[in-house]
């Protein structure tokens, strides 16, 4: 049984052992990167690890087809992380083996057949593993685990990106403190200008980089190590390209917008535009971050961007304090927008040299053309995953605008409450990100019971958190609001609404994590799709009809809330749980590899696909 705890879900393991010892150190010997020339130098091995020099994917020698399909055994899901420590070289024993295609694992102790640890783990930064156990043996590589040992390792990975998550949205909170305190028209700006940068730049970023949620998760669990990069590097030249039209809107666009928006006030809006000039400098920074974030993640290392949120968030609150405040640059409004693209630039390339020098260069594809190729199934993802953002995005924008017109204390208490739950909305967010990866990574190993299972624990803990956030909101409400403001009006209007937000934490926690459990599978535009009939076609004039008609106000414009995130978690759950074509889904994975490889296996796959995994149906 494969260990479900592995940087990647699951593996078959070697055959007994038999005598093929000689005839592998023959044959290894020569190769740049085997047992043999990692016995007498490590640096053999991490140039295998860090070589980039290959021009194409599909080339022979990147490859090394013919003694990976001979003598590697194909391994899919193995720990490939163990390779970073060169002491783990420095006593190997090869071990015989009954099966002379297989070769043997070596390990530090002679008195230990050790799983991780063998040649395979070395040979599958070349090869496409899930793939070419398909094609050796005819069967898809099938991984053991339980909902109990998912939930334990969904919680692990969630963990440091819940403190990622919560520390990065401290940024532009720690812009209105210091802004805040110059005056309201200031305050007033930078509300404007970054709802304008959310709506028509942030959101069309993250939604198009959710992507790679899918593509690198997916390449990882089938072993394609250097597709991971390549899908990295592909996703960032998008964005950089998506950055273009963005630069216009806020530069050239901004200003026309903002003047409907914000009648008969030319400072504000000349404040505001001002604020997204200078924020758009940042922004290729927050390019390579987010997708950075998405690399490492892919690879189940979730705890590097933590590290770097940990030191960027305080840094970023005394650049604040000085560029705003400091007398040295005394650059008032302008020095939070500053602030915000220093951090942006500082978390960047801290991430950067994070997977350089210490973990995640292992997926590093290098430069050369294939990044130009192939951009039909990542441009299909990026456009059903932006809909999707910028559908949930808009629409609670939607939602603040429709409270302003009920006057100053609705839209204050709308401000607490969508804040307070932005900030609960973090931790089921955090779970989709490990869910998505999770589910992504079995599917890319052809694993389809794991998948399932994976899919089914990861519903379970959703609604577990879910039900866990409303109560705590419902609770402690009053201290909770207090928090945020003193106004008895405010505290009132939005203790009567706390209701409304618990029910809605419950089905919000549901649909981020099935959400991200149909981002794993390649599903988003399920996700578009159901996000624009719920928000637009139900809860919009829903929202309308019982805040303006039934002159309920908020609490009507939140009962339209509640049924659009009710709408969205019942139909995801619906299409994972019963309407997911798992073979179709590990197949278009697979296919993955043909696309870039110029091979049709597709008959070949669906032949297999079609009696094993429609035999543990």
């Amino acid at each position: 049984m494969s260990d479900p705890h592995l940087s990647a879900p699951g593996s078959y393991t070697d055959s007994s052992y038999d005598a093929v010892t000689k005839q592998l150190i023959q044959i290894a010997s020569s190769r740049r990167g085997s047992i043999t020339s990692a016995h007498k130098s490590v640096g053999s091995i991490l140039d295998i690890l860090r070589s980039s020099s290959t021009p194409h994917y599909h080339d022979s020698e990147y490859l090394d087809e013919d003694f990976i399909t001979e003598y590697t055994p194909l391994r899919v899901g193995n720990d490939v992380r163990h390779l970073r420590d060169p002491s783990s070289y420095s006593q190997l024993h090869v071990i015989e083996s009954h099966n002379q295609d297989l070769i043997s694992t070596y390990s530090n102790n002679t008195n230990t057949l050790n799983p991780v640890n063998s040649l395979a783990s070395l040979k599958r930064m070349r090869s496409q593993s899930t793939l070419k156990h398909l094609k050796a043996t005819g069967t898809l590589p099938e991984v053991h685990t339980s909902i109990f040992t998912e939930l334990l390792i969904l919680i692990k990975f969630s963990i440091p990106l819940v403190i990622t998550f919560l520390l990065q949205y401290s940024l532009n909170v720690a812009s209105v403190f210091s802004v805040g305190k110059i005056g309201k028209t200031e305050l007033a700006a930078v509300s404007l200008s970054t709802m304008t940068a959310n709506i028509s730049g942030y959101c069309l970023i993250q939604g198009a980089a959710t992507a790679l949620d899918t593509l690198c998760p997916q390449a990882y669990g089938r072993g394609d190590l250097k597709l991971v990069g390549l899908q990295f590097m592909r996703c960032n030249v998008f964005l950089g390209l998506l950055f273009i039209p963005i630069g216009i809107i806020w530069i050239g666009l901004a200003p026309y917008v903002m003047n409907l928006i914000v009648e008969n006030d030319a400072q504000l809006v000349s404040l505001a535009c001002g604020y997204l000039r200078i924020l758009i400098i940042g922004l290729p920074g927050f390019i390579l971050f987010e997708t950075l974030k998405k690399y490492l993640q892919a690879q189940n290392i979730f705890h590097a961007s933590t590290y770097v949120i940990l030191f960027a968030a305080p840094f970023n609150a005394f650049a604040n304090y000085y560029l705003v405040w400091g007398k040295a640059f005394n650059m008032g409004f302008y020095g939070a927008p500053t602030a915000i693209v220093i951090t942006n630039y500082l978390m960047a390339g801290m991430l950067l040299f994070y997977t350089w020098k210490v973990d995640g260069y292992q997926c590093w594809c290098g430069f050369n053309f294939d990044i130009l190729q192939n951009w039909d199934r990542l441009l299909h993802l990026a456009y059903n995953g932006t809909i999707s953002v910028v559908s949930e995005w808009f629409f609670f924008e939607l939602i603040t605008l429709s409270a302003a017109r009920f006057g100053t204390l609705e839209l204050a208490s709308q401000s607490v409450l969508t804040t307070i739950c932005t900030m609960m909305y973090q931790v089921p967010f955090a779970i989709s990100i490990a869910a998505s990866t999770r589910v992504a990574n079995f599917i890319g190993s052809g694993s389809k019971e794991s998948s399932i299972t994976a899919s089914k624990a990861s519903i379970y803990l959703s609604l577990a958190m879910g039900a866990f956030n409303g109560s705590f909101l419902t609770i402690f409400k009053t201290p909770i609001i207090e928090s945020f403001t003193n106004d008895p009006g405010v505290i009132a209007l939005a203790g009567s609404i706390i209701p409304l937000g618990a029910l809605y934490q419950v089905n919000d926690s549901l649909s981020a994590v099935t959400g991200g459990v149909l981002r794993g599978q390649g599903r988003q535009k399920l996700a578009a799709c159901t996000s624009l009939v719920s928000y637009y076609i139900f809860a919009l004039p829903f929202s309308l009809f019982m805040g303006f008609y039934l002159q309920l106000k908020l609490i009507g414009l939140w009962s339209g809330l509640v049924l659009a995130i009710f709408l969205i978690s019942c139909i995801q759950t619906w299409g994972i749980l019963y309407g997911s074509d798992w073979e179709g889904i590990i197949e278009e994975s697979l296919n993955d590899v043909a696309v870039e490889t110029g091979d049709d296996y597709s008959a070949e796959i669906r032949s297999v696909i079609s009696t094993q995994l429609h035999s543990t149906s």
